[in-house]
């Protein structure tokens, strides 16, 4: 009985970890962050909220990691449109699920 709900209980937790849209490219590890946001919107009925975020490193160096972590743990998504590792621009694009707000935290690193 006590190994059943103790195996219940990390499938919930890994499931919820498995759900999250969070979106990290390149490394991160060790690395130095030069740039943190949060990026929030409000939810809106029927609709999806999308947000961009974009960033040029003004010293010319080249990233090395983007992190967008979602931080309602929603279905919201994260991707890169233009740059990201490997170059010293990059674009986020941001979308919410629909009825929901958009809260992620974006962090890029050198």
């Amino acid at each position: 009985m006590r190994l059943i709900l103790i195996l219940s209980v990390f499938l919930v937790c890994f499931v919820c970890m498995c759900a999250s849209k969070d979106m990290i490219v390149g490394d991160t590890v060790h690395k130095k962050m030069v740039f943190h946001q949060r990026v929030k919107n409000f939810a809106i009925p029927f609709k999806k909220r999308i947000k961009t975020l974009s960033y040029t490193d003004p010293e010319g160096r080249i990233i090395k990691g983007v992190a967008a972590i979602d931080n309602d743990f929603s279905h919201a998504s994260a991707n890169i449109t233009e740059g990201g590792v490997g170059t010293s621009h990059v674009t986020v694009r941001m979308k919410s699920q629909r009825h929901h707000p958009l809260n992620f935290e974006v962090e890029i690193y050198v």
